[in-house]
């Protein structure tokens, strides 16, 4: 075992990565061929998504590690490695030790907590202790090797995914390849969230909350699996990242309650309770965001004021000083104003943005790419649809305005606070998913309208 120097300094890739990893991958294969046979003994198509999903997924955790260990030369993975490798030597030390550092909550007033603490970067940030947390549980059974801890951060990753991929085949089954696309196959999601990183909790956290949500509210079904699902999924997601939090749960609320209100037979009910819902949960959604707001003060509407400005002002000294990649949304006035002007900028640099002629580096340019294929493919399905019966088309479906308001609420609330390219490629991937997801059945649903009008006008 390390002693906590050694510990400390323990680089994030060793020969025993090249040793240990291949074994790892091998085994993760093999566990999921045996999932994957017994969950789809014999659909072809789900049987290739499952796979191609979880390799995709175990190349990208080992692919953000080669970046950060030979291009970047350090970041947040390394010292969520360094939380798991001191916990790994406090194990070694003793198990108790261990198992303080895993439940106390990062608090100081343990004899254990002051003696291996100091040791952990993230000691005083509580979501970045948690994942340091799941990395030192990983480490037990990876020897304290980085690459393989990786792999289990994709796998743990991997089931949120898959589970918001399955929910979105079950309302749409014959949209499996368009899901696949915009659920396993996107390069910043499968890449950026799968590392040893706070987004590849986060993205699956995502995923089972859609998952939980859908099965409890809506199909009502797997009820005490679903509350389990919902309840431990938000816990991390609300220790981790709040505001995730923050942006699914008044887009749950129109999903559900529009998914009633569709179900409702008499089309005069239908119309009557579309401004019914959508006021209720409005109402809702603004007090459950309140209500985590208090709890959690810097992600409240003021907090997020002051997150922005902070920002803004950090990331635009970064920009002129280091060459970063910063951007701006201009000038910041600390009122709720200056909030409602930034909605449509901060949607775009979200979704749409960095552009081409934006790119500072390699791993940007990439970004930028995939930035600009998501931006041809929305003005293509806006230009097939036409602008009026999109708008049309997202009101009265309650899944498309579910995966459109959640894009539009989640892109707001990052693109109003990263203001780095760099950061904004990881934090933005768990909207991109229900955005592309939201365009595919926008797509589907006018085409299935527009073939019905034809039929009924020959059959007339």
């Amino acid at each position: 075992m390390y002693t906590l120097k050694e510990a400390y300094w323990k680089p994030l890739m060793s020969i025993t990565d090249l040793l240990i990893t291949p074994i790892y991958f091998i085994l993760f294969v093999m566990f999921f061929i045996f999932i994957r046979n017994l969950l789809y003994p014999e659909d072809k198509a789900m049987r290739k998504y499952f796979m191609h999903g979880i390799l995709l997924k175990m190349i990208g955790s080992i692919g953000v590690g080669l970046v950060y260990f030979f291009y970047y030369g350090g970041g947040d993975t390394n010292e969520f490695f360094n939380n798991a490798t001191v916990m790994y030597g406090a194990f070694g030390d003793n198990v108790s030790d261990y198992f303080i550092l895993l439940f106390n909550e990062n608090e100081y007033n343990l004899p254990t907590s002051q003696e291996y603490m100091p040791w952990m970067f993230f000691r005083n940030d509580k979501g970045s202790y948690m994942v340091g947390r799941i990395a030192g549980l990983f480490s037990l059974a990876t020897f304290d090797t980085y690459l393989p801890i990786a792999l289990c951060f994709a796998a743990l990753s991997f089931t949120g995914v898959w589970a918001m991929f399955v929910t979105f085949v079950d309302v749409f089954p014959k949209l499996k390849t368009q899901f696949a696309l915009a659920t396993l196959y996107i390069p910043s999601v499968f890449f950026w969230g799968s590392g040893v990183m706070k987004d590849s909790i986060t993205l699956a956290c995502v995923g089972w909350m859609t998952y939980a949500a859908y099965n409890l509210f809506i199909k009502r079904r797997k009820v005490f699996f679903s509350i389990v699902m919902l309840s431990i999924s938000s816990y991390f997601c609300l220790i981790i990242k709040p505001y995730i939090v923050f942006s699914f749960a008044p887009s749950l609320l129109f999903w559900i309650f529009l998914t009633y209100r569709d179900r409702l037979k008499v089309q005069f009910l239908r119309i009557m309770m579309g401004p019914i819902v959508i006021v209720v949960s409005s109402v809702a959604g603004y007090f459950v965001v309140d209500r985590l707001g208090k709890d959690f003060q810097q992600f409240s509407i003021q907090g997020a004021l002051k997150t922005a400005t902070k920002y803004q002002d950090y990331h635009g000294y970064l920009a002129q000083t280091a060459n970063a990649s910063g951007y701006s949304l201009g000038e910041m006035d600390g009122s709720v104003l200056s909030i409602v002007k930034n909605i449509p900028a901060a949607i775009n640099v979200t979704l749409f943005r960095p552009y081409l002629w934006e790119t500072r580096n390699p791993v940007m340019l990439l970004s930028a790419l995939e930035s600009f294929l998501i931006l041809l493919f929305t003005l293509r399905i806006f230009y097939r649809t036409g602008i009026g019966r999109t708008f049309k088309a997202i009101g009265s479906n309650a899944t498309i305005f579910f995966c459109v308001f959640f894009a539009m609420f989640f892109g707001f609330s990052i693109g109003f606070t990263a203001y780095n390219f760099g950061a904004l490629v990881r934090y933005k991937i768990p909207c991109i998913p229900f955005f592309l997801a939201g365009l595919f059945i926008l797509s589907y649903v006018t085409e299935e309208q527009n073939a019905k009008r034809i039929s009924d006008k020959k059959g007339g």
